[in-house]
């Protein structure tokens, strides 16, 4: 079989985990273990609340949540998919949090999965909110897919910078993906088509883990 690329978790997805880009800011962004304070909501981490660099960050789906990119020719879905990294820094006032992604797997699919580059996330703060937005960099999903039209090949590649969805704050804290389109490569004429990813991952390591403006 030949590969149609899936992301996300990228997995981000992944998943996937894993990984970092926020809304209104464009580069604030600093990880915490318990909500920020003041205002706007979740500006600033409490001192010596930080997650310094070198954090894992380890996320897996959700049980009973399958991974999906929908496209035009079919629904590639995983029951399985595990995102994880650690951060290259803390953050700042002027810095967002990044990091490589060292773990990115998809398993239980019904099409063929295999992710060749795994790429990095960027994590930054929505204004107003304690959570922050994931974005993908250089990371490379194919996979190969029986279809009625035959087999199709695709190769997906989040570029320099493919939003994924929202980490979440909280304890757990969670990776929400929805309906992102992701870009791909033209490896079959049916690659061009739309491929929408749904997912859902549980941070499972910190359990503790917000997204604030800076320290």
């Amino acid at each position: 079989m030949k590969y149609v690329k899936m992301l996300g978790l990228a997995a981000v997805a992944a998943v996937a985990l894993m990984a970092f880009v926020g809304a209104s800011s464009a580069s604030a962004t600093v990880l915490c273990t318990t909500p920020g304070t003041g205002t706007p909501t979740g500006t600033t981490c409490p001192a010596g609340q930080a997650k310094l660099a070198g954090t894992t960050i380890h996320a897996v789906l959700d049980p009973g949540v399958v991974a999906k990119l929908t496209t035009t020719f079919k629904n590639i879905e995983c029951n399985k998919s595990t995102v994880s990294g650690t951060t290259a820094n803390e953050g700042s006032a002027s810095e967002t949090v990044h990091g490589a992604v060292e773990v990115l797997t998809f398993e239980e699919c019904n099409c063929e999965v295999v992710v060749i580059e795994k790429g990095e996330l960027e994590i930054h703060w929505i204004e107003g909110t304690h959570n922050g937005t994931l974005t993908s960099k250089n990371a490379k999903v194919t996979a190969s897919c029986s279809t009625v039209f035959g087999n199709v090949h695709c190769i997906y590649s989040t570029g320099t910078g493919t939003d994924l969805g929202t980490l979440t704050g909280g304890e757990p804290s969670t990776m929400d993906i929805a309906e992102n389109n992701i870009p791909r490569l033209a490896t079959n004429g049916l690659c061009a088509e739309k491929a929408n990813w749904d997912a859902k991952y549980e941070v499972t390591e910190p359990i503790d883990l917000y997204v604030t403006g800076h320290t």
